[in-house]
Order: C-alpha cells, then structure tokens, then sequence
C-alpha cells in the first residue's frame, strides 16, 4: 500500500514541479491575469476529479465483487486499480469544464496540463514495469511516451512558443496520440484481440475527438487573438 501511494505522490510531484516551470512568467497567463495560484488550484481541483474518474472506470472495466463494495471502491491503496484512461479523459474534460466556468484560457490550460502530466507518465510506467517485471507492452509504453516526452520538448512546445501551433494543438495531440497508443497496447496485451472494456470504448471516440479536434483547430479556425 505504501509503495503505491509513495508512486502516485511521486509523480504527482513531477507533474506539479513541470507545471509550475511551464507556467511561471508565461506572458500569455500574465496577459490574461492567471496567477500561480490559480494554476496550481487547478491542478489539485483537476488531480482529485481524475482520482475518483479513473478509479470508477477500472471498476467497470475489470470487475470484480470486492470492487463494488462501500470500500473497496473508496481504498484503492488495499484493492488497488486506476485507470489511466478514466484519468486522461475525466481529467481533461473536467479540465475544460472548469476552466469555461472559472473563465480560463482553456487552450493554453490544456497544453500545460497535457505536458506536464506528459513528464510524469514515464515515471509511473517505470514503476509498473519494475513491478511487474515480465510486461513487454509496459516497456515499449515507457519507451514511447520517453521519446515523445522528448519530440514536444525540443520540438513542439519551441514552436508552440512561437505561435506556429496553436493553442490547445499540444494537448489535443497528446490525446490523439495516447488514445491509438493505448489502442494497440491493449490489443496486443489481449493477443490481438479487442476487448470490449469501458476502457476500449471510450479511447475509439476520443481518438476521433481529439483528432477531429486537432485538425479542426490547427487547419482551419481561425487564430484568436
């Protein structure tokens, strides 16, 4: 139980120290009077929602009776299970959600959240695979996500800096690409088979969101300015 929240704790560490250095003296944010403070509000806000969305997705997704007793859905630590698709989608739509209400650049919120949340994900892919030791999918995940953690920090965010991409692009691109990543990892952890999981049909969709999304945004609206 120990290790498991200590990894969480971990990550979500890295993932607010990369926020915070995202975000500090970002001229966009201080244009639009978005303090640290509010970032940082955010995030926790965000963190808890995607807590309890990816523990109910894992739930449905891979059942089992203690699951659906009062605690074992509520002490995840003893009966662990996340989903980390229930958290990149419930987080990302809370996300948008939250900052349409609180009246927040959502574009520029989503790209942060997405890259930051981007140098945490090795980290709990590492973790697991020490854990389990024998998953092959698990490493080439790392692997993945370590080289596109890379081509967004040399290459993306720099031209996302310099208003080559749009704001929201790096976060719906995020998506896309995790989305059909998961996609197939799943298919080749069920030996080229697709399981119909709540986790399975949510991805399909949000891969054509986001995807549309990315293009709709990119290509043809507008620039706001």
């Amino acid at each position: 139980m120990q290790f498991f929240i200590l990894v969480l704790l971990f990550c979500f560490s890295i993932f607010l120290f990369a926020l915070y250095r995202l975000s500090q003296d970002d001229f966009f944010f201080i244009r639009k009077a978005v303090s640290m403070e509010v970032i940082f509000n955010t995030a926790f806000t965000v963190a808890i929602i995607s807590l309890i969305v990816a523990r109910i997705f894992y739930i449905f997704s891979f059942p089992k009776p203690v699951f659906f007793t009062f605690l074992g859905s509520i002490l995840f630590p003893y009966f662990p299970g996340l989903s980390i698709v229930g958290c990149v989608f419930g987080g990302g739509a809370f996300l948008s959600l939250y900052c349409l209400y609180k009246k927040i650049p959502i574009g520029r919120m989503l790209d942060f959240f997405s890259l930051s949340f981007l140098f945490a994900l090795p980290v709990g892919f590492l973790f697991v695979y020490l854990v389990s030791g024998k998953s092959g999918h698990i490493l080439a995940s790392l692997i993945f996500y370590v080289v596109f953690l890379f081509v967004n920090i040399f290459t993306l965010l720099p031209l996302s800096t310099k208003g080559k991409i749009k704001d929201g692009v790096l976060g719906l691109i995020f998506l896309t690409v995790f989305s059909l990543l998961t996609i197939i990892v799943n298919i080749f952890a069920a030996k080229l088979k697709f399981v119909y999981t709540l986790e399975n049909l949510i991805l399909i969709p949000g891969l054509i969101v986001s995807l549309s999304l990315f293009i709709y945004k990119q290509f043809i609206a507008k620039k706001n300015y």
